[in-house]
């Protein structure tokens, strides 16, 4: 078909269709449902072409394919904002509220009005976020359900995120059991941890990278500059930060030059803040500097957890933080 006369005969198709409407309003909804009709097959038509296409690794051109899980949607918004942020411009969103309990009229009936509420709190803001609820005995069963999703975009999900707030931390006792399972599945995992400050005026976005850890830093560095190209962010600038052992000055910034060289860290060392710091006074270091941060994000390894939440702890006077967690190192073109 000839892209010329396709656009024009849209065009027309359009200008009809406002005309009837404007004149015949009594015709509009029988219109209406003629055309959702027709945008449900096409993007029917356009789920399946994009998951049959998907012929090369995606990591060549890695983009978000996100979705959260949260029970606590109508307590918190932060986690939406990271996901509305994720999908404006470059990647798709899902965003999935959680009901604990068995599949009855009564939880049915709940997972529909809490649908309808959700879809309610989200006008007004950017989003192109998709909105579901799940109904699922245990957070861990439904976490499973949800990393088996095929996911809106007929490609599959990529990144997962979870939310716990600082004033309850032990939310965290139900996401990082689930840890080794979601990185069966291959996800990139981030964790919001939101405070009181929550995002701020969304004018800096601080990024830590430790020059061991660059498996993490490609992955949130891109993130970095997909959150910054919505527009409530669009006054926002990021800083990077280089975080290495006082003891390791010459060495690791030597490396971190040669990973600049290689162009496995996408952004030249002249951008790039180098922290020294003496053992166990990182997150005093971290806190230091972006104490005035609307948003940190910090790296980590399922060998840091050890078991235990303390690597999440200790960040007391931060805004929101997201922990970053790639499954495999990015690259970047």
């Amino acid at each position: 078909m000839n892209m010329l006369y396709a656009a024009f005969s849209v065009i027309i198709v359009a200008m009809i269709y406002f005309i009837i409407t404007y004149y015949h309003s009594k015709k509009r909804r029988g219109l209406n449902k003629l055309f959702r009709g027709v945008v449900f097959q096409m993007s029917r038509q356009l789920q399946i072409f994009a998951q049959r296409a998907d012929k090369e690794d995606r990591e060549v051109s890695w983009r978000p394919f996100g979705v959260c899980i949260s029970h606590d949607t109508f307590k918190r918004r932060s986690a939406f904002d990271v996901m509305r942020w994720l999908s404006y411009k470059y990647g798709v969103g899902t965003y999935i509220h959680f009901i604990k309990g068995y599949l009855n009229e009564e939880t049915n009936q709940a997972s529909k009005e809490s649908l309808k509420r959700l879809i309610n709190l989200s006008h007004g803001s950017k989003n192109r976020v998709y909105l579901d609820t799940i109904i699922s005995p245990s957070y861990t069963s439904a976490i499973a359900q949800v990393v088996q999703l095929s996911g809106i975009s007929g490609k599959g999900n990529n990144l997962i995120l979870f939310e716990f707030s600082r004033t309850e931390p032990e939310t965290l006792k139900e996401i990082l059991p689930n840890y080794k399972m979601i990185e069966s599945a291959r996800f990139d995992v981030c964790i919001l941890n939101t405070s009181y400050k929550s995002f701020g005026y969304k004018s800096e976005l601080h990024i830590w990278n430790r020059p061991d850890d660059f498996e993490n830093a490609n992955l949130m560095i891109l993130l970095g500059y997909i959150i910054l190209g919505h527009p409530d962010w669009k006054k926002g600038v990021i800083k990077i930060f280089a975080l290495f052992p006082k003891e390791d000055v010459v060495d690791k910034r030597q490396q971190l030059l040669d990973l600049e060289k290689e162009g496995r860290l996408p952004i030249s060392p002249a951008n790039i803040e180098m922290v020294p710091y003496e053992k166990g006074s990182r997150k005093n270091v971290i806190s230091t500097y972006s104490e005035d941060a609307d948003l940190t994000s910090i790296g980590f390894r399922n060998e840091m957890l050890k078991g235990s939440f303390e690597f999440f702890d200790g960040y007391v006077d931060l805004g929101n933080i997201l922990f970053v967690s790639a499954n495999k190192a990015k690259d970047i073109e």
